[in-house]
């Protein structure tokens, strides 16, 4: 599985970017590697269309990724349990 994701406290730019990469990459799982900033969170929770479908880390099964994309960060240890 080809899996999308980006930096922990994930904000709106690494969302759009999450978004962007998920068009060049159809298919894709799109997964947040940790918790999002407290605005995205409230905005998800009200936002009047429903939401992308983005997995939790632990919902990935990390045996199945064989290709990671990384958008919006540059080092490993900001990508929580997907840098294994």
């Amino acid at each position: 599985m080809d899996l999308i994701t980006t930096h922990l406290n994930a904000d709106f730019d690494a969302l759009g970017a999450m978004i962007a990469a998920g068009k060049l990459y159809p298919g894709a799982r799109l997964a947040f590697s940790g918790a999002q900033e407290p605005a995205m969170r409230d905005f998800f929770r009200k936002a009047p269309f429903p939401p992308p479908e983005i997995a939790r880390p632990r919902q990935i099964p990390l045996e199945q990724v064989t290709r990671l994309i990384l958008v919006d960060t540059r080092h490993p240890s900001r990508i929580g349990r997907f840098a294994k």
